[in-house]
């Protein structure tokens, strides 16, 4: 801790202790959360008690990539694919925060990569797992920042880097209220890759030191449709008996107060497009049931995802509710309507440029805080559509159902956007080789 300012160290001792009495005390509320979201399986992994199945090699020492949940973890694809090529032989292990991450950090790693939970930032737990995995470097997907993980990580030599840097415009207002602990914090890494200007000036606003901030764009914005996924988009529009004259009207991620809005939109919409169908994505799987409900509410039959793949009789029923992880990006691509949620409620919006890269026209409201940057290079085109009420998103519906030709060429001009940033995830993975490969963590220079 030697390099650490005095303040710092202190400051970071107080909130070890402060930890560890928050991990004794509220760990009976952690286990009930998990346990009422119908999950429970993280529950021993993030506290430190159920460590990956790893062993380090001392003479390939790993590469820890961190994402939390479903969109970083999706998002990383294209870096864990670069990783491959600029890393070979180095290890990449990956890990999430939340079980819906992990399940599709295991689809789309494993078992080439060891896909695990990340510890609470405990003590306990992350010395248990630095003392396993000995990485190398430990590389976290947008803006994971826990303390003591990273000075622990620090202090014992191992090298940090951030990557898809953002810093929302409500985050850096908290952030600037403990400016002096959170500059000491981020300057820990060697680098800060920012997915776009915007980002970058947050956090030398937040105090990172220039040379450490580099704008390479960002892998979100870097995911395109591979050929395992569109190919997995056609075995479903098959299995669905799917045609040009049933049109889809997806809602996708969306929140509470969403599906509400969602419903009421098909309810006017199918008195014009007779054979629309729709498919409700909710965010978070476990809430397929309260969705279910409000489905029933609005007098419509429905039928689970879920159930259909696991071979239960199809009903005929208009209303497809999405109750899995890792299959609507490849349902993006079979939907004619889309509308991105987290977006109509104050919740910052979810990521819109993934129905872009199938060619598609995402439609969002105007709560899109973490997707700025994604706005902008949808709006410089006039590739996305921004709704602000209930009444928009039906005209907005009526629009693009009834142009598929309009559809499609906003739809292309989209999809061309989004080519300049697919070097996001080789610019990342370069800066991290010439990192892994440096003598030293201080010998690195962006």
């Amino acid at each position: 801790m030697s390099d650490l300012p005095v303040a710092l160290q202190l400051g970071w001792r107080a909130y070890q202790g402060l930890a560890t009495l928050a991990a004794f005390t509220l760990w009976p509320c952690f286990l009930q959360r998990l346990r009422r979201r119908g999950r429970g399986e993280s529950f021993g992994p993030r506290l430190g008690y159920a460590l990956p199945s790893y062993q380090p090699r001392p003479d390939s020492p790993p590469l820890w990539l961190h994402g939390v949940s479903v969109g970083e973890i999706a998002a990383a694809q294209p870096l864990v694919q670069e990783l491959t090529k600029w890393l070979a032989p180095a290890q990449i292990l990956i890990s999430t925060g939340t079980e819906t991450g992990q399940t599709v950090a295991r689809r789309l790693f494993a078992p080439q990569s060891v896909v695990f939970y990340a510890p609470l930032d405990w003590p306990f737990a992350v010395r248990r797992y630095l003392q396993r995995l000995q990485p190398k470097i430990y590389a976290v997907l947008e803006t994971e920042l826990w303390p003591d993980l990273l000075l622990s990580a620090h202090h014992q030599g191992i090298r940090l880097a951030l990557l898809n840097a953002r810093l929302s415009c409500k985050s850096l207002k908290n952030y600037l209220k403990f400016k002096y602990n959170v500059s000491n914090i981020i300057n820990l890494f060697s680098f800060i890759a920012a997915g776009s200007d915007l980002d970058a000036s947050r956090f030398l606003e937040l105090g990172a030191a220039p040379d450490k901030v580099i704008v390479t764009g960002s892998s979100k914005f870097a995911r395109s449709v591979t050929v395992a996924v569109a190919r997995q988009a056609e075995t479903y529009g098959k299995f669905l008996q799917l045609s040009p004259e049933r049109p889809v009207f997806l809602a996708a991620s969306t929140h509470p107060g969403e599906e509400e809005l969602a419903l009421a939109a098909y309810c006017n919409l199918k008195t014009q497009f007779p054979a629309l169908q729709l498919w409700l994505a909710p965010r978070h799987p476990e809430r397929a049931a309260a969705v279910a409900q409000l489905v029933a509410q609005a007098g419509l039959g429905w039928q689970s995802w879920r159930q259909l793949q696991a071979g239960a009789e199809r009903l005929p029923e208009t209303v497809l509710l999405i109750d899995t992880v890792g299959d609507l990006f490849a349902l993006y691509g079979l939907a004619d309507l889309i509308l991105v949620g987290g977006s109509l409620v104050p919740h910052g919006g979810q990521n819109i440029l993934e129905p872009a890269a199938w060619g598609k026209v995402p439609v969002y409201g105007p709560y899109l805080d973490n997707f700025l940057a994604a706005h902008e290079i949808l709006e410089a085109v006039g590739a996305g559509l921004q709704v602000t009420d209930l009444a928009g998103l039906i005209q907005v519906g009526q629009w693009l159902l009834s142009q598929p030709q309009e559809r499609r060429l906003r739809g292309e001009r989209g999809r061309q956007a989004l080519v300049p940033h697919h070097g996001a995830a080789r610019r990342q993975a370069e800066l991290l080789q010439r990192l892994f490969t440096a003598p030293t963590a201080a010998a690195f220079k962006p």
